[in-house]
């Protein structure tokens, strides 16, 4: 895992409804031919940027630490896929009915408790608003408001609105998304990509049926 590089490689699609959800994301095609984003520290960095995790300061900070400490970079880089990999397996597990393992809840918690010893107080206006230590550049700072957002949505009623991508069945799209439509309804991760493959076979399902017949 190289960490020489700061330039992010990949571009990040945000439509899972929720940070964590996103960031189980940051991998395609799972079941087939995985595509990984978070290739290198810098686009951890950078997804961490592009969802408001890390703000633009401390983004800098981050990289040019891990230029200094590119070892420690890529370590931080290999618990972030783990995590990632936990927070797949277990909402997909809620998302299909199952329970999930237990290794994984272990791992999700333990990084939960790393994450929380870094949550502050801080003046905001008049009042008060919970935020992150951002005074030393921790290189595994941008995990911590992700575990936060798996903690805040497993602990929420908003659990049994997690959804994979009905391409899944297909082993074309393991994305995972907050179905936030009235109905519960939504089926797609994307219903300009997914949704439109799925819209188009059917459509052409159709067809050769009407045809045949």
């Amino acid at each position: 895992m190289a960490t020489t590089d700061m330039t992010p490689s990949r571009e990040f699609d945000l439509s899972g409804g929720r940070l964590c959800l996103d960031f189980a994301n940051t991998v395609s095609m799972r079941d087939v031919k995985p595509r990984e984003r978070l290739a290198a520290y810098a686009d951890l960095v950078a997804f961490a940027r592009a969802t408001g995790a890390v703000d633009e300061p401390l983004a800098r900070r981050l990289l040019g630490e891990a230029r200094r400490r590119p070892a420690d970079a890529d370590d931080v880089l290999r618990q972030a896929i783990a995590l990632r990999e936990a927070l797949f397996r277990i909402f997909l597990a809620r998302a299909e009915g199952q329970e999930p393992a237990p290794a994984d809840e272990a791992l999700l918690s333990a990084a939960l408790s790393t994450a929380l010893a870094h949550r502050r107080l801080a003046r905001h206006g008049e009042g008060y608003a919970l935020g992150w230590d951002d005074t030393t550049a921790a290189l595994d700072a941008p995990l911590w408001p992700i575990v936060e957002s798996a903690a805040a949505l497993l602990t929420s009623g908003e659990l049994e609105r997690v959804r994979v991508c009905s391409l899944h069945e297909s082993q074309e799209c393991s994305w995972l998304f907050l179905d936030q439509t009235r109905a519960r309804t939504r089926r797609w991760c994307s219903m300009k990509d997914c949704g439109n493959v799925a819209k188009a076979r059917r459509h052409h399902a159709r067809a050769k049926e009407a045809g045949d017949g």
